[in-house]
């Protein structure tokens, strides 16, 4: 395990034990940056009455409306769910939908949330304030609540119907993020001390506001939202998946592995984010092949050796060196019942409706470590097509259903500014009503001309997660 060499008022992108000591601190820290409020000066700025509080940008009269607002949008945690529907139905009264209904979801078909009926085109452009070193969280927050169809589900109270009542903190304040952020004046900005409360009851390890990284808070945050709506309530015992083909296909083996995973967690997040993997071995010396078919959220996408001295990067070179086929000398294999050297390799086998590619800039090694500040250049419009084309010349076969939708558009990028020892998080989020993009500062927000950004052509130091939707989202 790596050894904690930071202090609070450096920014590493803490490991979970680095994290796990930060839990004696105090809730709110004695130091903080200059150009950040304390919390004890925000908890003053805010009303009361909400754990979401208004901008003291705000006029007298939106003051007043907003906390109006904020009162009517309190309830425990633990209430019952008609009581929850209550209040989601004020929230759609409030913003406007159109008189046709979104029907019910079935699993994995959230196109049927498009965002096409929806009028109130011009919410959700609102700053998230900084309440202690919490730029990483507001930087997912603003790629979340950017993506489309999903949020839908936590407006309109769809999400109720699968929620846990044990473990309903997450969803519930999430809910209420969406609906204070899109009855929210553009370009103002609240606090939101409930969403972060609610991460801290799950994941102990993001108490206190000791600077965190954002990938790592992005995981936790839709762990804790799939753990509060599973719609698996009593999971069956754990078991070891069988390896081997054993005459069967391989979209018979897929199927039974996706089948187990989901018999253990079935979630709406899960629907939107989670894709599967093909996970190959090979021996060299006796050719047996085993398989294992791995689900994932987010994607790690690592620069080799040479190209961290060497070159800058794009996202399809980085994905070629994902799914590419590597040598490993020990590994052991079960026909030869030893250690052999075998090729091992990934194949996308499942893609999700929401993409995320974590781009790893920061490189630890025994005795050094650094952030890579080389540029990655990423598309607007991807197409997933050629690296699924790579699996099916393999296998001769057609991976999945799921793959012959491949189209996606960016939606959001998490920027990291700075040094391994300290820096600055923002994000740049393509608002899904309007199709503009906003660069989110904590609570400045202002609109950017993505296509000026030549994020294409000559890329970026600074995008640290890349979020793509699949087009029919849309």
């Amino acid at each position: 395990m790596r050894q904690n060499i930071f202090t609070n008022n450096q920014r590493p992108p803490s490991t979970t034990k680095d994290k796990m000591q930060q839990q004696a601190l105090p809730n709110y820290p004695l130091l903080l940056n200059k150009t950040q409020s304390t919390p004890t000066q925000e908890i003053k700025t805010y009303s009361p009455f909400s754990t979401y509080g208004s901008s003291t940008l705000n006029t007298q009269s939106q003051q007043t409306s907003a906390i109006e607002y904020n009162i009517q949008k309190q309830y425990p945690s633990q209430i019952n769910q008609q009581q929850q529907l209550s209040v989601m139905t004020t929230s759609l009264q409030t913003t406007q939908k159109t008189t046709s209904t979104i029907s019910s979801m079935t699993q994995s078909q959230p196109e049927q949330y498009q965002q096409k009926s929806m009028i109130n085109v011009s919410k959700g452009i609102c700053g998230l304030r900084n309440i202690g070193n919490t730029c990483f969280m507001n930087s997912v927050l603003q790629c979340l609540l950017n993506v489309p169809a999903f949020n839908e589900h936590f407006l309109n109270g769809d999400y109720l119907k699968d929620l846990n009542s044990k473990n309903s903190s997450v969803p519930n304040e999430y809910s209420k993020l969406v609906s204070t952020i899109r009855n929210t004046p553009n370009f103002q900005s609240i606090a939101p001390y409930g969403i972060k409360s609610a991460v801290e009851i799950v994941m102990p390890c993001f108490r206190g506001y000791a600077q965190q990284d954002a990938q790592e808070f992005l995981v936790g945050l839709l762990d804790g939202l799939s753990l509060g709506l599973n719609r698996v309530k009593s999971k069956p015992t754990y078991k070891e998946m069988n390896d081997n083909v054993n005459g069967r296909t391989l979209q018979d083996l897929s199927k039974e592995w996706w089948d187990y995973s989901k018999s253990r967690e079935n979630s709406l997040v899960l629907d939107y984010f989670q894709g599967q993997l093909l996970h190959t071995i090979k021996c060299s010396v006796c050719s047996y092949s085993s398989f294992a078919f791995d689900t994932f959220q987010d994607t790690s996408l690592a620069f080799t050796r040479a190209f961290k001295i060497l070159e800058d990067m794009d996202l399809d070179r980085l994905l070629d060196k994902y799914v590419i086929e590597e040598t490993i000398d020990d590994y052991y294999c079960s026909k030869c019942k030893k250690h052999q050297k075998v090729k091992r390799k990934f194949t996308i086998w499942r893609l999700p409706h929401i993409l995320m590619f974590h781009i790893k800039r920061f490189d630890y090694r025994r005795f050094s470590s650094d952030k890579l500040n080389h540029r990655v250049k990423f598309p607007l419009e991807l197409d997933m097509t050629k690296f699924i084309q790579d699996s099916r010349k393999t296998f001769l076969i057609l991976v999945d259903q799921s793959t012959k939708n491949c189209q996606y558009s960016l939606c959001g990028i998490v920027n990291h500014s700075g040094t391994l020892y300290g820096g600055h998080y923002t994000a740049d989020s393509k608002n899904p009503y309007n199709q503009k993009w906003y660069r989110y500062n904590d609570s400045d927000v202002r609109e950017i001309d993505i296509k000026q950004q030549r994020y294409d052509t000559d890329g970026s130091s600074s995008p640290y997660i890349l979020f793509y939707a699949r087009k029919s989202l849309y």
